[in-house]
């Protein structure tokens, strides 16, 4: 192996793996005279010191697991492991913005890898921070295995073979690689079949692959065990592929951006029992929430209040915008005709507001205008509108109509939200013959009397037929559209049906 190899990296890694994360995760108080396992697909994926002192061994199936021991079993559930680990990324963003989540494919083995040369003079060297680390992550009451190193993935790996060792903060690049040539290839979870080829040709520890990449260089490597697999091994003792030396260039480390969201409170000094007395705190939350959008270039159309009482009982109103807004008036005016519609539940001691979805702030091109009225107040205003009518009416009392390609004519026109855009782009046959642009949900029947149609008055038919056949393969439709005049000149279309011998109006003509 060349001698670049052992240099002084530049970078350090912790890397913290869980290993009671699959239980831990689910239960909080365990007590660990109980014989407890946990499975996934009827499988020991996790075993306590007292279950494996009962004979339970990882792989074995759950049956033979209760038979050996009378354990008590829970399911895996990996969603839930992994809000763990993202509630810990966001916890230990204080030490270092570098860390990244690590979740094995083929074992149960998970955790967070920190990369923490950047913050070694804020907490005064490596053992003073990773000290600081260790029992933060004690007072939160997670077990956890740690390793160091100056690649994420051999910190992964020495995590296996820590034996309380600490961490003097004086480790070198040559004292990591002779630790990791020590370890087994089995520890190499992410790729088993690798594992088990190397195992067959005799290979036993990291120092074995080594050795094989320093006496046939690496590609021999890469023509057995593949591309992934070779770029696993050069990242993790950080050599070049082609040159088998320490790389010239690093990589980025992995940014942790964490979860923003506006969340505030205000707790009142006195029960609130009118909606009114909730005017001024609502403004001054929303006013609040304006500045943190705008200070980020943010914009939301979901907000979520909270009222409280002394008795912990909460209320929550929900309040949707179809445009985003990043400015709070609209906001306000929404929330104030929801509290109009409504009594109080209870006196309210606390209000909470939360913002959790927000999007970039959209560049919009204006049209440079003189007059008063400029497009975009129009289109604010109308989107206020809108707002305040759904507010009022509920969200199915107001919508838009777009046209839907069929050739039964109540079915081509379709019922969307406001916000969405309407399909304008007709068929020829709907360019070319006279239809009404609104369309009874429902044709209704006409009264015929004396070969007189009648419908709120006598209609006289003026223009047509425009005749209609589909269907033939489920329930017949055979119609004879016509354009008839009422007595007070009101124009609608109507039609026979041509199976059951009956008129219907079917629209109106603005």
């Amino acid at each position: 192996m060349s001698p670049t190899l052992f240099q002084t990296n530049s970078y350090l890694w912790i890397a913290l793996r869980f290993h009671k994360l699959p239980l831990e995760s689910l239960v909080t108080n365990i007590n660990e005279n109980k014989t407890i396992v946990v499975t996934d697909m009827q499988r020991v994926i996790y075993a306590n010191e007292a279950a494996c002192a009962a004979g339970v061994r990882y792989a074995m199936d759950v049956t033979t697991a209760k038979l050996l021991s009378n354990c008590e079993s829970f399911e895996r559930n990996r969603s839930q492991e992994t809000q763990v680990l993202q509630s810990l990324s966001e916890q230990l963003y204080q030490f270092t913005p570098y860390l990244e989540t690590y979740q094995c494919q083929y074992a149960p083995h998970s955790g967070l890898l920190l990369e923490i040369s950047s913050c070694l003079q804020l907490f005064s060297g490596a053992k003073a921070l990773t000290e600081k680390i260790f029992m933060f992550i004690n007072a939160i009451g997670y077990s956890f295995e740690y390793g160091f190193a100056h690649t994420a993935k051999a910190a992964w790996l020495l995590s296996f073979a820590n034996n309380g060792k600490e961490i003097s903060g004086k480790e070198t690049n040559a004292f990591f690689c002779g630790q990791l040539k020590q370890l087994p290839i089995q520890l190499i979870h992410d790729f088993p079949a690798a594992v088990e080829t190397l195992e067959k040709t005799g290979f036993k520890t990291l120092d074995d692959i080594i050795r094989q990449i320093s006496t046939q260089k690496i590609t021999s490597i890469k023509m057995r065990l593949g591309e992934k697999f070779t770029s696993y091994i050069c990242e993790l003792f950080a050599i070049e592929q082609n040159l088998q030396q320490r790389p010239l260039f690093t990589k980025p480390l992995p940014l942790y951006k964490p979860e923003e969201y506006f969340s505030e409170r205000i707790q009142f000094d006195y029960p609130i029992t009118q909606s009114n007395q909730l005017y001024h705190p609502i403004e001054h939350l929303l006013q609040n929430l304006s500045n943190y959008l705008r200070r980020r270039q943010q914009q939301s159309q979901h907000i979520e209040w909270t009222l409280g009482d002394i008795y912990n009982n909460k209320f929550i109103i929900n309040m949707h915008s179809d445009t985003p807004e990043s400015y709070w008036q609209l906001l306000y005016d929404l929330t104030l005709i929801q509290l109009d519609n409504r009594e109080l539940p209870f006196e309210v001691d606390s209000l909470e507001l939360n913002c959790r979805s927000t999007s970039p702030t959209q560049n919009k091109n204006q049209l440079l205008a003189f007059d008063s009225q400029k497009p975009q107040v129009a289109a604010h205003n109308f989107a206020v509108t809108m707002a305040k009518l759904k507010a009022r009416l509920g969200d199915a009392a107001v919508f838009k109509l777009s046209y839907c390609d069929s050739l039964i004519p109540e079915n081509s026109n379709l019922i969307i939200p406001i916000s969405e855009r309407p399909k304008q782009d007709l068929s020829e046959i709907h360019k070319k013959s006279a239809r009404p642009t609104w369309l009874f949900p429902t044709p209704i029947l006409i009264e015929e009397r004396n070969q007189i149609l009648y419908w709120r008055g006598q209609l006289t038919l003026i223009a047509g037929p425009e005749r209609i056949r589909t269907h033939w393969w489920e329930k017949p439709i055979a119609r004879d559209y016509f354009i008839a005049q009422r007595h007070d000149a009101v124009r609608l279309w109507v039609f026979l049906d041509l199976l059951q011998k009956t008129w219907y109006v079917h629209g109106i003509f603005a």
